[in-house]
């Protein structure tokens, strides 16, 4: 199945600032099992398009149903849009999908970034002085069971928590040291993070009942036969667009 859609209308603004009203076309492909669905708002024929285009679901669900389209019409297939685009494209299996780890892997935490405070990073820097000396004065370089777990402190961290207890005394909140560099604080979602860097983390991690590691591959989910007869079923684009 290959078939352009026309359906809504979606508002634009010109050069000036003005509101504008622009037609929405949307292609749907469905070829040996892969449904792809593709939109472009206000497509001009120099190839430049008069609103947003590609992945522009969000756009055309805020448009207005025209010619043969409800607001029903036009929910529905915005839901099938998110929901199947790229069904051959999935990170997880059919039994992770069945646990929810599809939504889970959009859950947003926070992980906080340290790095050792210059009180610290004095105190290692004294030891490896002092260390060097002695050894180079012919002597064993020794050093007490607190000073060896102050060596051996990493120079940052980064924790699914804020940072508490002893750990509290050597760290500070990380600061950007260069444009675009990660602050303190840094925002990611579940389905990004290995359980060893949140323990709510879900990359890599195998499924409980096949084994498969959540990421590690695309998997095919099929779409239903109902959704596809469904599109199908749409009302071809009565205008012809410049491109979809």
């Amino acid at each position: 199945m290959k078939k352009v859609v026309s359906p809504c209308l979606c508002t634009v603004y010109t050069r000036s600032g003005n509101e504008a009203t622009a037609r929405a076309f949307c292609e749907i492909q469905f070829e040996n099992g892969r449904l792809s669905i593709t939109g472009v708002i206000g497509p001009m024929p120099s190839g430049n398009c008069r609103g947003s285009a590609g992945q522009c679901v969000d756009a055309i669900r805020e448009g207005r149903p025209c010619d043969e389209w409800t607001q029903e019409m036009l929910d529905k297939f915005c839901s099938i849009w998110d929901e199947w685009h790229l069904n051959d494209m999935r990170p997880y299996c059919k039994h992770q999908k069945e646990l929810g780890w599809n939504k889970l892997a959009v859950t947003p935490v926070t992980l906080y970034h340290y790095r050792l405070n210059s009180k610290t990073l004095r105190r290692q820097e004294s030891m490896k002085k002092r260390s060097w000396k002695m050894l180079c004065d012919g002597m064993t370089a020794a050093l007490s069971d607190d000073q060896i777990e102050v060596a051996k402190l990493p120079y940052s961290l980064t924790l699914p928590h804020e940072i508490s207890g002893e750990a509290a005394l050597y760290y500070e909140p990380q600061k950007p040291l260069y444009p675009g560099m990660t602050g303190a604080t840094e925002t990611k979602t579940l389905g990004w993070l290995h359980p060893d860097e949140h323990p709510d983390g879900i990359l890599g991690k195998p499924c409980p009942v096949c084994g498969y590691q959540y990421g590690h591959a695309w998997q095919t989910e099929e779409v239903p036969q109902d959704v596809i007869d469904w599109l199908c079923s749409l009302p071809e684009s009565p205008v012809e667009p410049a491109w979809v």
